[in-house]
């Protein structure tokens, strides 16, 4: 025998109010997943000025090591060739202030940041 269709008030009145849905009995509560605890990776301050943030020494990056000079000399030197521009200058941390005897003409060297001046007046 077919069941008769309830009506959408009846519907309604048969679910529960959302009020019952939140609400668990006291004495059985949900168990909770544990979540690991996140670890920080290092001072993470909380203002623009850092006053909130826990007092860590600055651990310097190294920087990494420049090519060797006469690989670098080398290397320049070959760069703009194509466009017949040679190498006049150039700077290294490992230099010392000489002239190379480049390929075609001598390099001014001097110590600094890696940096080439070519024939044209352009820089590297």
């Amino acid at each position: 025998m077919a069941r008769p269709r309830k009506s959408p008030a009846e519907q309604k009145a048969a679910e529960p109010h959302p009020q019952e849905l939140q609400q668990e009995p006291q004495d059985q509560q949900a168990p909770q997943k544990q979540v690991p605890p996140v670890q920080a990776q290092g001072p993470v301050p909380t203002d623009q000025s850092g006053a909130d943030a826990p007092a860590m020494a600055a651990v310097p990056v190294p920087e990494p090591e420049p090519e060797p000079l006469e690989a670098f000399l080398r290397r320049v030197e070959r760069l703009h060739i194509g466009r017949d521009v040679v190498a006049t200058a150039a700077t290294h941390p490992h230099a010392t202030q000489r002239v190379w005897p480049g390929t075609y003409g001598g390099i001014r060297l001097e110590v600094g940041p890696l940096s080439v001046t070519y024939s044209d007046g352009s820089t590297a």
